[in-house]
């Protein structure tokens, strides 16, 4: 039988996704108010454009809001990013045996190496479970080379997760938990 588990977590916004809608909104006021001057110097035409520019910016903005679908099937983690709730990007897909490190990201020791950085984290969509936290995980990967993977699995998520990893990381797991 299969084991497949999958969880839904929202990125918080950050400083940069900011300033991307405030520049949103603030090309759409210029655009806006620019052509309501065409209009005055006489170009009709010019009333499509605040309309354009309103739907543009809508567009815009709801790409900002990002979302990550976690799921693994037999030992097989992949990670989706979607934008504004209907445009999906296969984000990573790496088998959980060939992991290195895991753990929390604050009891791990990471590697100093130039690596691939994948950030997936944020808050889960389930509202089931509150537990999550950020975990780390490093692994050699055959398309981006070594890489390290941040994301925030919720306790069912870390379940279904843990029993495909190596016997040396699943017993330091069980350590540090025990702790």
């Amino acid at each position: 039988m299969d084991q497949f588990a999958e969880q839904l977590v929202k990125k918080h916004p950050s400083t940069k996704d900011d300033l991307r809608r405030g520049l949103i909104i603030a090309g759409a006021a210029v655009i806006t108010l620019g052509s309501v001057a065409l209009v005055f110097l006489g170009y009709p035409i010019a009333l499509v454009l605040p309309v354009c520019a309103i739907w543009a910016a809508i567009y815009l903005f709801r790409l900002t809001n990002v979302e990550y679908e976690y799921s693994v099937t037999n030992g097989s983690l992949d990670i989706d990013k979607i934008l504004g709730q209907n445009k999906r990007k296969s984000m990573l897909s790496v088998e959980v045996s060939t992991f290195t490190v895991y753990g929390k990201v604050d009891e791990v020791t990471e590697s100093d190496a130039d690596m691939t950085t994948f950030l997936a984290t944020g808050t889960s969509l389930m509202g089931e479970d509150d537990d999550a936290e950020e975990y780390y995980a490093e692994f050699d990967h055959g398309e981006h080379g070594k890489c390290c993977l941040y994301f925030t699995p919720d306790s069912r998520f870390r379940e279904a997760l843990e029993p495909f990893l190596s016997r040396s990381l699943r017993q330091d797991v069980a350590r540090r938990r025990s702790q």
